[in-house]
């Protein structure tokens, strides 16, 4: 049956061939009627063995498409790559194997070259998983696709990722230096920098920094202080380096104190004073101990910055330093503006919650629980910081038990004819806010 419906389909391929108007472009099933009733006959048929993944049977079909009518069909070339990676896994014979992946690049390149599809990102981003798969020591070949998929649009923050990745393995083996090795993550991490500011970006750039920081030698600050010295002082207006010295050093424990860090903070807030250079003056100045400077900076940076996330994390640095000197009402009123900015700023319901609990001591004169109704609110703040962010469950469960403790008695709350799980309003000492009566454990 199956070879009646092949003889019949060729008779009605044929009567289209020998129609001039059945293709609008003369030659592309071929350079003879003969060759387009191949072609088209191949055609038909390859679909069928691909679907039941007969790769053996469709293998000829495939070479004869190819060979006659090469601009036919783009889906030709799918099916060639796909036939092309069968063979190649069962291959036993290496040098073969490596003839099979020549050619699924090359079917790449070609469907690009004649129906421009993919894109040339998609293309390298593609070819490039095919040599990890079957050359997996060509690493700069992938890391050559793989830049050339980012600089294309391509997926570009697991590209970034990929050819941080190929770097490390290639400084593992010794094919690079330490040095080599920081400017392939300085070019990648620079690169970064251009990418929108979403969550895949900023979690690709955290995967990079880890894939970094996972190498404990290339990153002690003597390593860091040897190598970027000279390249700093070779190029003092480079922002791009600068950006990417100041980074490494303040992400590394003990750098901010060293020479090279005020340098390049001090060369990066002048040739840029944006809100990102003036936030890493302000820490400066925190370091050498001239909190006026660091607050003056900081507040600037606040001013400037227009990202939310980042104001927020400007602004709780300012509620931190004036609640370690003990001005809590301006360090109350900056969390208050980082939770309108971000709900989700855990560290912003932590700083609020120790203020409130500052208040208590100077509450006595509240009644009717001598102002231990404001650790309610303390812990309800300190459940809602854990809540928007597990990472504070820690040390928020900590200030929890030692709060709790400090409730209201049962027998106070009795005594004042309130009942525990109610509603309560609390106003005492500038501290307002509605909560649950709860007792002190007994």
């Amino acid at each position: 049956m199956k070879t009646i419906s092949k003889i019949t389909l060729s008779a009605i391929f044929l009567m289209f061939v020998l129609t001039q108007s059945a293709f609008g472009q003369k030659g592309k099933f071929g350079a003879t009627p003969q060759d387009s009733v191949t072609c088209i006959q191949n055609l038909n048929f390859i679909g069928e063995e691909m679907k039941q993944k007969n790769y053996d049977n469709a293998y000829p079909m495939f070479k004869e498409i190819i060979r006659l009518c090469p601009l036919a069909s783009q889906n030709a070339y799918l099916h060639g790559i796909n036939i092309m990676q069968y063979k190649a896994k069962k291959e036993q014979d290496q040098v073969q194997k490596q003839k099979y992946v020549d050619t699924i690049l090359s079917l790449y390149d070609k469907r690009h070259e004649l129906f421009n599809k993919p894109s040339k990102g998609e293309i390298a981003y593609r070819k490039a998983g095919v040599l990890i798969d079957y050359r997996p020591d060509a690493h700069s070949e992938i890391i050559k696709e793989y830049e050339t998929a980012a600089t294309s649009g391509y997926k570009p923050a697991d590209s970034y990722i990929q050819i941080m990745q190929q770097a490390k393995i290639m400084y593992e083996k010794k094919l690079l230096d330490g040095d080599a090795m920081i400017v392939h993550y300085d070019n990648i991490t620079n690169s970064m920098e251009k990418l929108p500011a979403t969550d895949e970006n900023t979690e690709a750039r955290k995967t990079v920094d880890g894939l970094l920081l996972a190498i404990p030698e290339l990153n002690s600050c003597e390593f860091l202080i040897t190598m970027y010295t000279p390249k700093f002082q070779a190029n003092p207006e480079d922002m791009d380096l600068i950006r990417g010295i100041r980074y490494r050093l303040s992400n590394t424990e003990g750098c901010k104190e060293t020479q090279l860090f005020a340098d390049v903070v001090e060369a990066g807030y002048r040739l840029e004073p944006n809100a990102e250079s003036a936030f890493q003056l302000a820490q400066l100045f925190l370091i050498r101990g001239d909190k006026d400077k660091a607050m003056s900076y900081m507040n600037e940076a606040i001013e400037q910055e227009t990202d939310k996330l980042q104001k927020t994390k400007y602004t709780l640095q300012v509620a931190n330093v004036y609640f370690n000197e003990g001005r809590t009402s301006s360090a109350l009123s900056l969390a208050n503006q980082a939770i309108n900015l971000n709900p989700n700023a855990g560290e912003a319901y932590m700083i609020k919650a120790n203020c409130y609990a500052r208040y208590v001591p100077s509450a006595s004169g509240c009644e009717p629980f001598n102002g231990r109704d404001i650790y309610w609110l303390v812990v309800d703040l300190l459940q809602k910081a854990k809540s928007v962010d597990p990472s504070l469950t820690g040390n928020a469960n900590t200030a929890i038990a030692t709060y709790t403790k400090m409730f209201p008695t049962y027998n106070d709350i009795f005594l004042f004819e309130y009942t525990e799980g109610n509603s309560y309003t609390v106003n005492c000492n500038g501290v307002a806010g509605t909560t649950t009566i709860r007792s002190a454990p007994r």
